[in-house]
């Protein structure tokens, strides 16, 4: 299996030569003017910790910008995922250009994807009643099992053509009968899955198939060897097997200083008002926050490879677990989640990242209970470092790296003896 060699990156964060179980990572990062991660009130996150409101971006909103940072830094379309509830929809896309019909390759697309266990949603038969966490080539995978064993399965694919064909004219006498008791106006929206057990809520399940075709199309939904499925696991109870449990802790980040938030209102000209007739033809309000991040996540080198052993051999997952660790450290340091970027240039370069190997893996953020007055970088990586030195003696580091870009000229704080500063 050849991977990308990223080496040459000089923003890599490379630990896998560090003994210890687990791999962690402090960073320190400064934004101004930003609206990283927002509420459903449009506000930015916040959290209140210690003496102070901070601003916060969340765990999941991390993840993302991650996992988009994976595949930008490596290139490598086999390293690709997708999370959808639209596969079903995708996989006959696929079916059609392999020259079959519209009514066809969707029945068995579904029939397909429903016998790996993934049942289809009775209110659009398109999507799959759970969202699919799965390689992005898994649409291109069950098409082609699905073109390869047509003639096979064309009794069960009437079938299922059958049960869509139901499914759809009942959703439409129920939609026309709600219309007509309340007289609301139905646009034939799908309803999104309601949570609840029974046979009027259960998607829609395939006919019975030989278990080598069952066995194939489940092996589409496997992680294989995607390093972003092995780090931050799925759940997908449907198929067996298909659960994957995360080897990576991220936790939210906060600010070591006091949430600083303003409220940026904006007009929008019309370039082409005449007649005499001037104002804006649109405005409205960004809330826009400042502060400093501390960011802490660990990875799980045994997990990590136990996962990637299950569909690689032993070189290729030992291969693809230290890739999988350079991206995830590397990308807790640079990736940025992208909200609002187009107009607050929010990608910044870390002050402080300290990526380091231990048996121990526990987050620095107690010492940061007690908010720092702005400017607080330079104050929070001393505070850091001086945490990670007092911890040396009960849960050390093993070994690891330290970049240091302060916003003058500051001289990196003193560190764990563990742990060498790159930019000394």
């Amino acid at each position: 299996m050849a991977l990308t060699d990223i080496a040459a990156d000089p923003r890599l964060i490379d630990t896998t030569a560090c003994d210890g179980n687990f791999v962690v990572a402090h960073v320190l990062t400064t934004y101004t003017g930003v609206s990283l991660n927002r509420d459903f009130s449009n506000l930015p996150k916040s959290i209140q910790y210690g003496d102070a409101t901070r601003m916060r971006v969340a765990a999941q909103s991390k993840d993302r910008a991650m996992r988009t940072f994976f595949r930008q830094y490596t290139g490598e379309t086999v390293q690709d995922t997708a999370r959808s509830r639209f596969l079903p929809q995708q996989t006959a896309r696929h079916l059609q250009a392999l020259g079959h019909s519209l009514e066809e390759a969707h029945a068995q697309a579904a029939l397909i994807v429903a016998s790996a266990g993934m049942q289809i949603d009775k209110a659009n038969t398109e999507r799959t009643r759970a969202i699919a966490y799965v390689p992005a080539q898994a649409p291109e995978r069950l098409a082609l099992l699905a073109s390869e064993v047509w003639d096979e399965t064309a009794e069960a694919r009437v079938k299922m053509g059958q049960a869509i064909d139901e499914a759809l004219a009942k959703r439409a006498k129920k939609s026309k009968s709600s219309a007509d008791t309340s007289g609301e106006n139905t646009d034939g929206e799908a309803e999104e899955p309601s949570g609840r057990k029974g046979p009027e809520t259960a998607g829609i399940e395939a006919p019975k198939l030989p278990q080598r075709i069952v066995g194939r199309a489940a092996a589409a939904f496997a992680p294989g060897t995607v390093a972003e499925l092995a780090i931050f696991g799925r759940m997908l109870a449907e198929v067996p097997e298909g659960t994957v449990y995360s080897a990576a802790q991220v936790a939210h980040a906060f600010s070591v200083d006091p949430l600083a938030m303003i409220s940026d209102d904006w007009t929008v000209k019309d370039d082409w008002q005449d007649l005499g007739v001037f104002g804006a033809a649109g405005k409205g309000t960004t809330y826009l926050a400042s502060g400093t991040l501390y960011q802490y996540a660990a990875l799980d080198r045994r997990a990590l490879r136990r996962t990637l052993s299950k569909s690689a051999t032993p070189a290729e997952a030992e291969d693809l677990a230290r890739l999988a660790e350079q991206l995830f450290v590397t990308a807790l340091a640079y990736a940025t989640p992208s909200s609002a970027r187009s107009r607050t240039g929010s990608a910044a370069a870390p002050t402080l990242t300290i990526a380091a190997a231990t048996d121990y893996p526990l987050t620095a953020a107690a010492c940061f209970e007690s908010a720092i007055e702005a400017p607080a970088a330079v104050t929070a990586a001393q505070r850091l470092t001086t945490y990670l030195r007092r911890a040396q003696r009960h849960t050390p580091l093993t070994g690891g790296i330290c970049r240091w870009l302060p916003p003058a000229d500051e001289d990196c704080p003193a560190l764990p003896p563990v742990l060498a500063c790159e930019d000394d």
